[in-house]
């Protein structure tokens, strides 16, 4: 069996991807195939998510406050302080640049160089190109997308058009993004969706309305926040709260939001949280307001508790995903009055619509272990 590396950004943080990546590298272990990750970030003791121990992980930056850290948490906090760090060679339109220094550039260009495996695969844009140009020759070089395309600003869509062309094969999370990517890329382009591999918990609903992501712009929480304001006495009076879990940079301005319309005794900010499953299982509803959404895990992981999901068209991810009125509701992208109108009947209903619920179970088992590793072993032997 060949054997994999996956060269990702922070294993110990929170986040969709981590978790996707984390879900497909145990799967591949549990299958025979020896794994390794490279973290170019480590901030705690152990990853995030839970990790067969059969894998080997190994990070480039340890941010853990001890004195054998000194230099790499020096080195990559003057970039604040001076220009003559900034990175060189990490594309200038990776969303989190600022992380990166030159001092870390240089030692994951090291890292890529290193590398002793069958097949390298990236886990960002930024870190695809990196790997395009610094893979050793022996290694088989794989792009994975967890970004759709359209997502990417203009500039940087070309910077990835060249430099992918340099990949042995790229993956993509949906078919609608493997044919963009193939309107520009002629490299053998594949669809491995995440996995979807949680428990199912049966808990009894409350009258809860659920969302769950990274408090970022693209996520638009705001718009869900937004279309909570109108409906805000039906929600009272119906005895319903509006949770939303994650951490991110729109926390204070999320949070300014919710006192603006008084919402703070129906919606609350709850932080990140280890048990989303938990959460989904006792929620009615949970809500993907995305701007912009290249998959969605949290829509499968909804569907798994047996909560029912309202997204916004438009999106990739939840486009492929939601058949709407089937499995799921879509309703008009980034409509705060449509979200709130949906929202309004839906808990407005004395009985939740156990067909769409059960439709979401099927399309779960689309996404389950099995599924996936097909998937991704048809792309390891092609």
């Amino acid at each position: 069996m060949k054997s994999i590396t996956f060269f990702m950004h922070n294993i110990y943080a929170m986040g969709g991807t981590v978790k996707s990546i984390s879900q497909m590298a145990n799967v591949l272990a549990e299958k025979g195939h020896h794994v390794e990750i490279v973290s170019v970030f480590k901030g705690d003791t152990s990853p995030y998510f839970d990790i067969n121990p059969a894998i080997k992980v190994k990070s480039i930056i340890n941010y853990q406050f001890h004195p054998f850290n000194f230099k790499d948490i020096f080195f990559n906090r003057i970039t604040k302080w001076t220009p003559f760090s900034k990175p060189k060679h990490i594309s200038q339109y990776e969303p989190g640049l600022n992380q990166f220094s030159h001092y870390i550039e240089k030692k994951m260009i090291k890292a890529i160089k290193q590398t002793n495996t069958d097949v390298l695969i990236g886990t960002r844009a930024s870190f695809n190109i990196l790997i395009s140009k610094h893979a050793p020759r022996q290694c088989e070089k794989v792009g994975m997308e967890h970004m759709n395309f359209d997502a990417h600003p203009e500039a940087y869509q070309q910077e990835i058009i060249n430099a992918y062309k340099n990949l042995d094969k790229l993956t993509t999370l949906t078919e609608a993004d493997k044919i963009k990517y193939q309107d520009y890329i002629h490299i053998p382009t594949f669809v491995i969706p995440n996995i979807i591999n949680e428990t199912r918990l049966h808990a009894n609903k409350e009258k809860r309305i659920c969302a769950a992501g990274r408090l970022e712009y693209e996520k638009g929480f705001d718009l869900l926040i937004e279309s909570i304001n109108p409906i805000q006495q039906n929600v009272r009076q119906l005895g319903y709260q509006v949770h939303i879990y994650g951490e991110g940079h729109e926390q204070g301005n999320l949070s300014k939001l919710i006192h603006n319309y008084n919402l703070q005794d129906i919606i609350f900010l709850q932080g990140s949280t280890q048990q989303l499953n938990e959460q989904l299982s006792k929620s009615e509803l949970t809500v993907i307001p995305s701007r912009n959404e290249g998959f969605g895990m949290v829509i499968l992981e909804a569907m798994n508790q047996g909560s029912v999901v309202i997204s916004f068209d438009g999106n990739v991810g939840p486009d492929s995903i939601i058949n709407n009125n089937v499995n799921g509701y879509l309703v008009e992208h980034e409509s705060v009055n449509a979200l709130s109108n949906k929202l309004r009947r839906l808990i407005n209903q004395e009985f939740k619509d156990q067909v769409i619920i059960e439709n979401g179970y099927q399309t779960v088992e689309n996404y389950g272990p099995d599924a996936i590793y097909l998937s991704f072993r048809h792309m390891l032997d092609t």
